[in-house]
């Protein structure tokens, strides 16, 4: 599986390549950002193997983004203009996608990305085909397999956290940073004792949110956290 970002400030363009990558199953988008402080923000504690990145963006440049992320950073860059195709190059990104970009150029760039992490993988070495939503929890002397989206919220006891799922209530031995750290994009923490999913989120009334009939407090430290997470797609 190859984790994407896309990095456009044209949301016409995001859609288009959003479009694209669901329609290759070993692709899986993680995140859309629309200028380079959300680039910034994001990769701060998330990782992704390819980042679609367009040149054209106000303030900060694709290019000048590329410059400030890891030189193993693997980067397909995509513009408007041919005039970038050479600057592009010189950052070692895996192709140059010209818009408006079809269908097929696309997947012409995905083989040339799939040759290129073939070429870093160790031989041997299987690559995993675990679903992305799969995580393993330990449990005393039990290792259980869920599934994230099963997952309502965590609670911190003191060194321990209990995991509360649709069905079930796991407690393991880890702080509640070391969790937040590992748990996908949609889980937020809301208070130093409590992480939720935002899937399952039903309301927020006042310092509270409501999971499953269940009330659980939102701290002042992370209120504006998270309502500046979910003003996005407020109406």
């Amino acid at each position: 599986m190859i984790n994407c970002l896309i990095v456009d400030d044209e949301p016409n363009a995001v859609s288009l390549l959003e479009d694209y990558i669901l329609k290759v199953d070993f692709l899986n988008l993680r995140q859309k950002c629309y200028d380079a402080f959300e680039v910034v923000t994001f990769l701060r504690n998330n990782k992704v193997d390819l980042i679609f990145l367009d040149i054209n963006m106000p303030n900060i440049s694709g290019l000048e983004l590329a410059s400030m992320l890891p030189k193993d950073q693997c980067i397909i860059f995509t513009t408007a203009y041919s005039s970038h195709a050479m600057e592009g190059y010189e950052y070692n990104a895996i192709d140059y996608l010209l818009k408006p970009i079809t269908f097929k150029r696309f997947m012409q760039a995905i083989r040339k990305t799939e040759g290129y992490f073939a070429l870093r993988r160790p031989a041997g070495l299987k690559e995993l085909t675990l679903s992305d939503d799969t995580i393993f929890i330990k449990s005393g002397k039990q290792i259980m397999k869920m599934r994230s989206r099963d997952i309502l919220y965590c609670k911190a006891n003191k060194e321990y956290v209990n995991i509360v799922c649709v069905n079930e209530s796991v407690l393991i031995y880890r702080r509640m940073k070391q969790l937040e750290e590992q748990l996908p994009p949609n889980f937020i923490r809301i208070h130093n004792s409590y992480i939720i999913n935002l899937d399952h989120l039903e309301k927020i009334v006042d310092n509270q949110v409501l999971i499953r009939q269940t009330k659980l407090p939102i701290s002042t430290g992370y209120r504006e956290q998270l309502l500046a997470l979910i003003s996005k797609k407020l109406f």
